[in-house]
């Protein structure tokens, strides 16, 4: 008996105010330390794989851009005020973090190696966070699988050292891993916080929001909102707005209203289909109805949290990377980065078992052959690199058609897993009940 408190109290304890449960102290360290190492090894393997392996490329495109930002800063000219930035107002700290390195040195590959070291440590908290999550709501083999499998995510970890989008996600997830441990202001400050690196953490909010009104009541979730929001905001948005009122432009250019439809999409996948039976849409044609369904998909998810409650944490986990997922599927541009904000989700939602964890390298491996294998060889931004008919515009068509049957049969998986989240979303006459 006594040692079955002692056993009881070990695996319970406190660390930067979470309350951990359910693995001892020990073995939680080691499965930290086991976690990040995986995630290093992962992008030293990946570097050597993709240039030594595959001849392919390291893409240093987003990077060289983010260092032409931190000369100007280092020269006395201000974002926003003296050049313009596309990107919210906290995307500057990764980009100003290599910069007294790279004054050091005078070398801009300085500048390089130390932000892609930085965002390697960003992507070990993603891992850890992940791991911490798992931890709450499913135990720790899982938990570990589901930190092991993200840390492992070599799609992910190739934009992680070549563009910023960990960052953003970084306080997307920590903000859901405040919420689920029931640390509310926190959560709160933390999604706004990602708002404010760039746009999309923003969508967990109104779920956190209803998560939180739950365990609360709706007056006291949204006062904590307001108190953490109101301030944030106006340092953050008013404030540079006033000083420079063409930072607005950072959040508009999130809309993607000035271009033009991708080919890795589903809406020009789509026009690509009808185009081998002989019916020619025009891809923008196209895209308008994607995004009335896009539209109609984040409102009925809406509707449903708010109708029928967000009563686990699973559930508000699902309810956000749904909705994340119809707003890059749907839309009429994607960059292969996006990988980078899907891929913490499918990390928990696939830890469950062998088969699920398969399907999570699969994606990866999709993800990476579509960038950087294929760029440049079958696609582009926003052409097929051969002309239609040709072998290789068939090939390019094929690719995207089956990536695209592959993601939606594994959503497809991940709803039916979770029977809860299932009866309350999906039409019974859709599924069967167990």
């Amino acid at each position: 008996m006594a040692k079955k408190k002692r056993e009881q109290s070990i695996s319970q304890y406190n660390i930067l105010g979470l309350n951990i449960c359910g693995v001892q102290r020990d073995r939680f360290q080691k499965d930290i330390l086991c976690i990040s190492g995986i995630s290093i090894i992962i992008k030293l393997t990946l570097v050597f794989l993709t240039t030594a392996v595959f001849h392919s490329f390291i893409d240093l495109f987003d990077i060289s851009i983010y260092l032409n930002y931190a000369a100007s800063i280092a020269n006395g000219q201000l974002p926003y005020l003296d050049f313009s930035i596309e990107y919210p107002i906290l995307f500057l700290i990764p980009v100003i973090v290599p910069l007294p390195f790279a004054l050091l040195t005078q070398d801009p590959w300085t500048y390089i190696h130390v932000y892609q070291i930085f965002m390697v440590f960003i992507d070990i908290l993603i891992a850890i966070i992940v791991y911490l999550i798992a931890l709450e709501i499913a135990g720790r083999d899982k938990a570990f699988l589901a930190g092991a499998l993200y840390a492992s995510a070599f799609s992910a970890a190739y934009f992680v050292i070549t563009k910023y989008d960990a960052f953003p996600t970084l306080f997307m997830m920590l903000g859901l891993m405040l919420t689920i441990y029931g640390l509310q202001k926190g959560g709160y400050i933390s999604i706004i916080l990602g708002f404010f690196a760039k746009i999309f953490p923003a969508i967990a909010l109104p779920y956190v929001l209803m998560y939180n009104a739950e365990r609360t009541s709706v007056r006291d979730s949204t006062k904590k909102l307001l108190i953490c929001a109101i301030p944030i905001t106006l340092l953050l948005f008013v404030i540079p707005l006033i000083l420079s009122p063409g930072s607005i432009s950072a959040y508009l250019s999130a809309t993607g209203g000035g271009l033009s439809v991708y080919v890795n999409t589903p809406t020009y996948t789509i026009h690509a289909l009808l185009s081998i039976i002989g019916l020619d849409i025009a891809p923008d044609v196209i895209s308008y109805g994607m995004y009335a369904l896009m539209i109609l998909t984040i409102l009925y998810l809406l509707s449903i949290a708010y109708l029928k409650k967000i009563e686990n944490s699973k559930n508000l986990l699902l309810f956000t990377f749904l909705t994340i997922f119809a707003t890059i599927f749907l839309s009429k541009f994607y960059s292969p980065q996006y990988i980078v904000w899907l891929t913490p989700f499918f990390a928990l939602f696939l830890a469950a078992h062998f088969k699920e964890a398969i399907m999570f390298y699969i994606i990866q491996i999709v993800a990476y052959i579509e960038f950087p294998i294929l760029w440049g060889v079958l696609y582009e931004n926003t052409q097929y690199v051969s002309e239609f008919g040709t072998s290789g515009w068939y090939g390019a068509a094929g690719f995207f058609m089956m990536k695209f049957i592959i993601v939606l049969f594994i959503i497809y998986h991940i709803i039916i897993l979770n029977e809860s989240f299932r009866k309350k979303v999906i039409p019974g006459i859709l599924f069967k009940s167990k």
